[in-house]
Order: structure tokens, then sequence, then C-alpha cells
């Protein structure tokens, strides 16, 4: 008599990677037309799978088409939700995405905070098309091993209310951007951003206090 476990056990356990694996697959094929799935009926199945995907999705979502999202269950977006076509939620290596109310991505706009990361969008933030927020960074101090070695360092990126992020802008982490700033198109910010502050330039500097 064979021992519990035995053959019989090995060929299940042979047999259940490579299904996990079809599953895996069928399910990013799934995602991904339903990703690029057009008109209302698009954007009515996204909201409903999104809504089941990430952690937390609010009411009135709209999501545009192309969009990509990693790591769901680590990503909590607030009502009134709206992002362009082609936008990136990403969340991987232990991130962690936070959104609040009315919230407007435009497109082509990545949210990053994979690997440590952490990405936190207050109410009533708009933002451009091409934008990016890169929470973790490269760790690079060795110089005798390759960069893509060394992995990343967890780092913070936190937007306050009423804030407006212009086109084609990078923020890096550890950067926090105050109550109803502006952060002009094309800007690179590595620093944070006092409230009510218009900053521009790479990297970004003060240009003016908003209503003077």
């Amino acid at each position: 008599m064979g021992t519990p476990g035995g053959r019989g056990g090995e060929r299940r356990r042979a047999l259940i990677g490579p299904a996990k694996t079809v599953a895996r697959e069928l399910l990013d094929d799934l995602e991904t037309a339903i990703s690029y799935a057009p008109g209302r009926v698009g954007v009515a199945v996204r909201r409903a799978w999104y809504a089941r995907r990430l952690r937390a999705l609010g009411a009135r979502a709209s999501l545009g088409m192309g969009v990509q999202v990693a790591s769901g269950s680590a990503i909590a977006i607030g009502d009134d939700f709206g992002c362009g076509r082609f936008c990136v939620l990403t969340a991987g290596g232990g991130g962690a995405i936070a959104v609040g109310h009315r919230v407007n991505l435009n497109n082509n706009v990545s949210l990053n905070a994979a690997v440590r990361g952490r990405i936190a969008l207050g109410d009533d933030v708009i933002i451009g098309p091409n934008t990016v927020l890169r929470a973790s960074d490269h760790v690079m101090i060795d110089r005798e091993r390759p960069i893509r070695t060394q992995g990343h360092t967890g780092g913070e990126i936190v937007v306050e209310n009423d804030v407006w992020i212009g086109a084609n802008v990078t923020i890096a982490g550890g950067v926090r951007v105050g109550n109803g700033a502006v952060v002009a198109a094309g800007a690179v910010v590595v620093a944070d951003v006092e409230p009510y502050t218009v900053v521009g330039g790479v990297p970004a500097r003060f240009l003016k206090k908003r209503g003077e």
C-alpha cells in the first residue's frame, strides 16, 4: 500500500501549480478585457469589477479605458473618483494607496506605491495628465552591485486637500503637498510644498502665494 499523500498526493500537487497559473492568467485576461471595454457600458463594468478588486471604491466612480491596477487589496478610494484613460494604480510589495473624495486623475496618471511605499491623496485633488507619483526609491549605495539588485527604500507621498497638480509633474517619495497648493506643469517636486503656495520648475521652487 502507498503511504498517505504518496504518489497520488504528488500528482495532485503537480496539477495544482499549473492549474493556479492558468486560472491567474485567465483572470488577468478578463481584467484586460474589462479595462478596455468602451463606452458607458465599459465604465459601468469597470465600476462593478473594481468595487470587488479594491479594498474600497466609493460611490459614483468612473474609471477610464486602459486603467491598470496592481495589488488592489491595498488600494482604498473614496466617493466621486474619476480617472482618465491609461491611469495606473500600483501598490504591490507591501505598498498602500489611499484616495479621498472627489479626486480626479487625468489621462496617463501613475500612482506608484510599490515596494513598501505609501501614497495618500486628500479630498478635492485634481491631477493633470502624464503625472507620476512614485513613493519608493531604488537603493544605490553599493557601487559594486547593479542598482537593480539592491532593492528599494519605502517612502511616503501625502497630498492634502484642495490641491491642483498640473500636467507632466513628477513627485518623489518623502514629499508632502500642503492644503490648497498648486504645482505647475512640468515640475519635479523633491521637497515639501507649503499650503496655499504655487511651485514650479526643476526642481520645484516657490513661485507665489495663492491670492496674492
